[in-house]
């Protein structure tokens, strides 16, 4: 492990910490987040989507929220500067979290011996005096000129309902960025249209065109982002006996304007004062020199078995 963190100043996201590792750039805000901004290996395009909302300021990029029980939104005030401290292995930075609910949350990127791959660890401690429910949920932003992908249950049971989808407001099922396959689920970008043969063209849409949000209850516990030869997998664990929100989904797939999005949510946890909750994803760099296309399952399950 050759880890270097050094402080950088970005034109768009400002104050930020730079981690380098084995040919991993990863950039994190320290104005305010944290956020990861930046996720690529040396040379190659960044793959998370980073644009500046312009309305707030702030930037798109992988980022944790919170879901507490009397909630049905992800909370989190991410406006305040961000500390940070080395680990053996990674970096942990560091955001306090006041109101509602008075958490300190972290996220540590922890490399791992495997070259291209790092651990993204997501806690919430209890800063309070009392007993807190809540949800760890993050979102992980992608470009547009590619796919992101979630498979359906891989548990079977007789005459009992396993897979679960659930359809967000603003969406249908008949949407041409939609695929829902026997095992996976897949969602396209707004300008990206899939022909008869199973090829792509670029088409002019609205500007604005509707969100589409698809939730999944991901007992595979994996999913990821392909585009142009570059892929980036997220693998967590699904509790299938725990209690989940957004009925009881753990995955979802969102194209939203100019961007793609996967974002994973943790089962609910009771912890009490000084006790922490952690929700853990593993991110892992890989090449397709072939084309996987997002409506031939054959092919990702190719894919995924060969990482």
């Amino acid at each position: 492990m050759s880890l270097t963190v050094k402080e950088v100043t970005d034109d768009k996201h400002g104050h930020c910490a730079l981690l380098e590792n084995d040919g991993i750039e990863i950039m994190v805000t320290l104005d305010y987040g944290p956020r990861i901004v930046s996720v690529h290996r040396a040379g190659e395009p960044n793959l998370i989507y980073n644009s500046i909302i312009p309305d707030i300021g702030r930037s798109h990029g992988h980022k944790m929220r919170i879901t507490l029980e009397k909630s049905t939104n992800a909370i989190y005030c991410d406006d305040q500067p961000v500390r940070y401290m080395p680990l053996s292995d990674g970096v942990s930075f560091r955001q306090t979290l006041t109101s509602p609910a008075q958490l300190e949350l972290t996220m540590d990127i922890v490399f791992s011996t495997d070259i291209g791959s790092f651990m993204v660890v997501h806690s919430a401690m209890n800063k309070s005096l009392e007993d807190i429910k809540l949800s760890i949920y993050t979102e992980t932003p992608f470009c547009n000129n590619g796919f992101v992908f979630i498979p359906q249950s891989n548990i079977r049971e007789t005459d009992r309902p396993s897979r679960v989808l659930t359809m967000f407001d603003n969406a249908g099922w008949n949407d041409k960025r939609l695929f829902i396959g026997n095992q996976y689920v897949t969602v396209n970008g707004n300008d990206i249209e899939t022909e008869d043969a199973g090829e792509f063209k670029l088409v002019d849409t609205e500007p604005y065109a509707p969100r589409l949000k698809i939730g999944v209850n991901n007992t595979a516990g994996f999913c990821g982002y392909l585009c142009n030869g570059h892929a980036l997998i997220k693998r967590y664990v699904h509790n299938r006996n725990a209690l989940y929100p957004f009925n009881s989904c753990s995955a979802f797939a969102t194209s939203n304007d100019g961007y793609l999005s996967i974002q994973n949510t943790g089962p609910f946890y009771i912890i009490g004062p000084g006790e922490a909750a952690r929700h853990i994803e593993s991110w892992i760099f890989a090449e397709y020199p072939e084309k996987v296309r997002p409506r031939c399952e054959e092919e990702i399950d190719a894919f995924i078995n060969n990482i």
